[in-house]
């Protein structure tokens, strides 16, 4: 039996990063993030950084659960109906699912990297630049 889903109302201020709302049936969601989060004492971008395949987490297996079982379950649905009052959401991110109603499966990934620069010995003036210094790597090849 398909249920429906009914949703009265709704206020979701915001959805981000391979998030979604769902009201209603859906057989399969897959989402996605990855985010590479660089904070510098000192604003300093350099052109060739951000390679999501430079850190291993991204390239790492995610250990999955297996999809069968040996419980045996039996499910009386009694009402043909879902229904929801009102749903007050500040935020969803990072592949989040807000879901009223039914779902067969979600493989859900969330993958970031943060990195942390601080400098010592630099000159005061940079220390205190609000600026952004953007430079190229010229690798000399041989």
């Amino acid at each position: 039996m398909k249920r429906h889903s009914h949703v009265d109302h709704v206020y979701i201020i915001n959805i981000s990063n391979s998030s979604v709302c769902v009201c209603g049936e859906s057989e399969h969601i897959d989402a996605n993030t990855r985010a590479l989060a660089v904070q510098r004492q000192v604003p300093v971008f350099f052109e060739d950084e951000g390679d999501y395949e430079d850190y291993s987490i991204f390239s790492r297996s995610i250990p999955r659960w297996p999809r069968q079982s040996d419980v045996e379950l039996n499910i009386i649905q009694d009402f043909k109906k879902i229904h929801v009052g009102c749903l007050e959401i500040t935020a969803v991110a990072s592949a989040s699912v807000v879901q009223v109603g039914p779902n067969d499966t979600m493989d859900l990934e969330s993958r970031v990297k943060a990195i942390r620069h601080f400098i010592t010995g630099a000159p005061e003036y940079l220390k205190d630049y609000k600026g952004v210094i953007v430079k190229k790597n010229f690798v000399e090849k041989e």
